[in-house]
């Protein structure tokens, strides 16, 4: 059932932590030119965050009501996602759990379908958070399966009550990024699988052109100071690429060993040995590795991109381990 273009991202969290509230933020400011499709899973009979969700920039949306999706995700996740890869063909497929959910089974039901898991990204209730741990064991498996935790309200609480908070998220999960965030109104493209092809495609438009006295800037995505919201946040990102076949265990060694400030890898490389190319996808410390049945040539370059904060720093130790990854002959 696979679509080779279609990754997901799945948005869980306690009840009442905002996840619909952060689905609608990223929502309204679009994905570019990518499809976005959306299910949405409600325990009740009437589905509010639907509702809630429909009108908003998506191809389709559909909800997988009175039930909890990790509980019934077999029959019905499976025709949901049949029908939207049918009838839309998505670039990205958000799923919006409800606040019981457990990611784990979810993540693996996407694997089986032979779908790329982009990420999982994890709403808290700062303000709640000690009781929401009470009443629900389920909120520290949300928490240490997430790549993204978004500290949410972050208004209602103080320094020190914030401060508090993330120690305790931190000891359940320290390799997510976490970000911090009021009314789930978070500025970065570095939550959801079209970051990776943005930048890339940013990257090659810019290596293609220079700017002049006029350029359009907002065609680059910059506004009037000539700054875009990555650069205010100093997050950036360069690519590689190499006509040479790389060495597996090399690659996985560089991937396990990524300094903290890299959020995102991906790209499509050749390991030595191997009939197809693969897809590969680094998501804050966590990696895995697709087939892709691709032919290979003498004429084929693995290619991929970094994302990080201040990546620039990292670039040139990076390249130099990926040169060694590279096998002549």
């Amino acid at each position: 059932m696979g679509a080779s273009g279609l990754t997901v991202d799945i948005i869980t969290g306690f009840l009442g932590s905002g996840k619909t509230t952060l689905l609608k933020q990223v929502l309204a400011r679009g994905m570019g030119d990518k499809k976005v499709a959306v299910i949405v899973n409600e325990i009740g009979e009437i589905g509010i965050d639907g509702r809630a969700i429909e009108c908003m920039n998506v191809e389709q949306m559909i909800e997988l009501d009175n039930g909890c999706i990790c509980c019934t995700v077999n029959y019905q996740f499976g025709m949901a996602v049949r029908s939207i890869i049918e009838t839309v063909d998505p670039h990205l497929l958000v799923i919006e759990t409800t606040g019981l959910a457990n990611p784990y089974p979810l993540a693996e039901e996407i694997r089986n379908t032979g779908l790329r898991l982009d990420a999982i990204v994890t709403v808290v209730d700062a303000a709640n958070l000690d009781r929401s741990m009470k009443e629900a064991e389920v909120v520290r498996d949300q928490i240490d399966a997430a790549d993204f935790i978004v500290m949410n309200k972050t208004d209602l609480v103080t320094p020190r009550e914030l401060k508090k908070a993330e120690k305790r998220v931190r000891r359940m999960n320290g390799r997510a990024l976490m970000l911090e965030t009021t009314y789930g109104a978070l500025d970065s493209e570095v939550l959801f699988a079209t970051s990776a092809s943005t930048h890339r495609e940013r990257l090659e438009r810019e290596a293609a052109h220079t700017c002049g006295d006029d350029c359009d800037h907002e065609r680059h995505g910059h506004g009037a100071t000539g700054k875009s919201h990555l650069d205010t946040d100093a997050i950036s990102a360069f690519s590689f690429e190499s006509t040479l076949p790389l060495d597996r265990d090399r690659f996985e060694r560089m991937l396990r060993r990524l300094p903290g400030s890299v959020y995102r890898a991906k790209g499509m490389v050749h390991f030595k040995g191997e009939g197809w190319p693969s897809l590969f996808n680094y998501t804050c410390g966590r990696y895995d590795f697709d087939w892709c049945p691709l032919p290979l040539s003498d004429a084929f370059k693995s290619q991929g991109v970094f994302i990080g904060k201040e990546i620039a720093r990292e670039r040139k130790g990076i390249l130099g381990k990926l040169e060694k990854c590279k096998i002549a002959g």
